[in-house]
């Protein structure tokens, strides 16, 4: 087809409807693709958002624990590490349907519960939806370590071990207590 020919009633309706249509895919390509790349874009961020939220809740628990161990008689100067399992947890709102049924067989009439539980949705003005969050649960403490100048003496050994466990839930068992070097 030479250029003159492309120009021609017949033939520029049709150029026009190919190129309208190719402008059409293009727009749905390019909202397809790089919302994408936002959604990915917004959730690394989220992540990294996380991840330092909850370095600040171990480094303020170690810190203040720190503080209360160095004020126990013996143990000076303390040094500690937590290790924290998992991660942070939302807590949903839900909304509980209990239904009772009855169920007969002969004499014996038995009562039943079935309980349905859905989250609560809340719609946004954009048209997304996002479960209604009413608290969340930070990771427990799967961990100890405990070092102190008095970490050579069972005794003080003995008071810090029963002062992190009963301060942070954990079991003596994942406390660990030694002498730090001078």
């Amino acid at each position: 087809m030479k250029a003159g020919e492309l120009f021609r009633k017949e033939n520029l309706l049709k150029v026009t409807v190919f190129a309208g249509l190719a402008g059409i895919l293009l727009i749905f390509a390019s909202s397809l693709f790089g919302g994408g790349m936002q959604k990915q874009q917004a959730f690394e961020e989220a992540s990294l958002q996380e991840s330092s939220d909850i370095e600040q809740y171990r480094q303020g628990l170690c810190e203040e624990m720190g503080n209360m161990l160095a004020s126990i008689q013996g143990v000076g100067k303390t040094k500690l590490m937590l290790t924290l399992d998992g991660t942070r947890q939302n807590i949903y709102a839900t909304d509980n349907d209990i239904r009772q049924r009855e169920t007969s067989t002969g004499e014996n009439a038995d009562k039943q519960n079935d309980e349905k539980q859905s989250c609560i949705v809340i719609r946004q003005k954009d048209g997304s939806e996002q479960a209604l969050t009413i608290g969340q649960l930070l990771p427990k403490i799967k961990g100890v370590l405990v070092v102190c100048e008095g970490g050579d003496d069972p005794e003080v050994c003995s008071r810090v071990q029963q002062a992190v466990s009963a301060a942070l839930d954990v079991s003596r068992t994942h406390i660990c207590v030694t002498k730090m070097d001078t």
